[in-house]
């Protein structure tokens, strides 16, 4: 056998051992995936938060999920369609913007928050915290269960025993609520939340009789709702005679008394 023949066979014989011969890709990966850049993010206040994102990526192999859970609400991220520019963060790989339009969170109060990445090696990332939604504290306040409806009012009572009320219509959680009355810039009064379902504060106190100038303030530590009442005139219960009319009065009942004993000749 020539000697070109035999390495012709012997060629083909290689090439079939070649196609035949099963070749695969390994890789190894003991890095889990990172997670950056988030919204919500960590002790951040937002007044509502209608998006979920992430810039996520992974230095050896790439992500397959992205999760979001918000106070046990989980919500599954997709690849961004926008193709923004990359994040660059040096010697970790390529990040992705994952993101994910919720349902509109606009009710005052802390949150909390899990977002989760797994990569294709089926390792997984987690980043947590909380935020809070803050809505700026709005509400009506009562005294006697009369509406105050400007900072300039005057209101009378004939009690010094006065009702206050305040009802917040907007704001955070109740808890983080505060709601006084003071007097000469003292607080005299701290109202007590009595009805948590409509989110209503109630006091009384027991004033002596005058003209009292009052400053009504409900405060979430951001926010107040204050009303300055330049008159509470609380009523004495009677008449308060000055000398001079006491004296009249004397003078009048001494002579009608003297009058009434010459009708009678003593």
């Amino acid at each position: 056998m020539k000697g070109s023949t035999v390495l012709m066979f012997l060629g083909i014989v290689l090439l079939g051992v070649g196609v035949s011969y099963p070749f695969i890709t390994l890789v190894v990966d003991t890095t889990p995936p990172d997670i950056t850049a988030t919204c919500p993010e960590n002790g951040r206040v937002y007044t509502s938060l209608t998006k979920i994102t992430a810039w996520v990526g992974d230095p050896e192999t790439s992500v397959v999920s992205v999760t979001c859970t918000i106070n046990g609400q989980t919500y599954t991220l997709h690849i961004s369609s926008v193709t923004p520019t990359p994040l660059a963060i040096a010697d970790t790989g390529d990040y992705t913007l994952w993101e994910y339009d919720i349902p509109d969170i606009t009710t005052g109060g802390t949150y909390s928050f899990t977002f989760k990445a797994k990569n294709r090696a089926g390792l997984t990332a987690e980043y947590s915290g909380t935020f809070t939604i803050y809505t700026t504290l709005q509400g009506s306040w009562y005294v006697n269960n009369q509406l105050i409806t400007s900072p300039t009012q005057t209101i009378y009572a004939t009690s010094p025993i006065v009702s206050f009320k305040f009802q917040k219509t907007a704001g955070i959680e109740d808890a983080k609520i505060s709601c006084w009355i003071e007097e000469d810039g003292a607080k005299i009064l701290t109202l007590t939340l009595t009805d948590p379902a409509n989110h209503i504060w109630t006091g009384t106190h027991k004033f002596n009789p005058g003209t009292h100038t009052l400053k009504l303030v409900a405060s979430d530590g951001t926010n107040t709702v204050t009303f300055s009442i330049i008159g509470l005139t609380i009523g004495g219960g009677g008449w308060t005679l000055t000398m001079r009319q006491t004296l009249m009065l004397v003078g009048a009942i001494t002579v009608a008394a003297g009058a009434l004993l010459r009708i009678k000749g003593r």
